[in-house]
């Protein structure tokens, strides 16, 4: 016998072989108890203890502390000054006597990326127009404005309340 038709007749055999041990394992009839239907027995309902109701103090949330606020700024006299006003900072580049220079700034600030504005202010019968960068809350970022005008403008400024 040449050396491929053994190996054939070789493969053949330990195919049949293979097929005589498994295939009656396979077919064995096992799947059929899985597919026979079987009968659910459900338990009557459970009984449970009765609830206790506990009362709980709401806690307040910060939406309901606003409409309070709100309910509370409707009652008061609109012409009163708010209790706690917010306080806000800006910086102050530059101060001059007419409003043309002022808006010349507040342009040349506001190319230059920063949110500025012009505030007018009366002093001594005098009128003064204010370049201002801001406002901000935190003083800490107007800060860092500063040093940021101070290099790239070469202006010096200062930090000012607002309004």
């Amino acid at each position: 016998m040449e050396a491929p038709l053994q190996q054939r007749v070789v493969g053949a055999i330990v195919l049949v072989t293979l097929g005589v041990i498994f295939i009656p394992a396979l077919l064995d009839g096992s799947g059929y108890k899985s597919r026979k239907v079987q009968d659910i027995e459900i338990k009557e309902k459970p009984e449970f203890s009765p609830l206790i109701q506990k009362k709980v103090t709401p806690i307040p949330t910060p939406l309901q502390d606003n409409k309070k606020e709100q309910a509370e700024a409707q009652k008061a006299d609109p012409r009163q000054a708010h209790k706690k006003p917010i306080k806000t900072f800006a910086l102050q580049v530059g101060t001059f006597a007419s409003n043309e220079n002022a808006e010349k700034m507040r342009d040349k600030m506001r190319k230059a990326g920063y949110t500025a504005f012009v505030h007018k202010s009366v002093a001594k019968g005098k009128t003064s127009y204010k370049v201002r960068i801001g406002p901000e809350v935190e003083r800490s970022v107007l800060e860092k404005v500063k040093k940021n005008v101070k290099k790239a403008q070469k202006i010096d400024s200062y930090i000012v309340n607002h309004p």
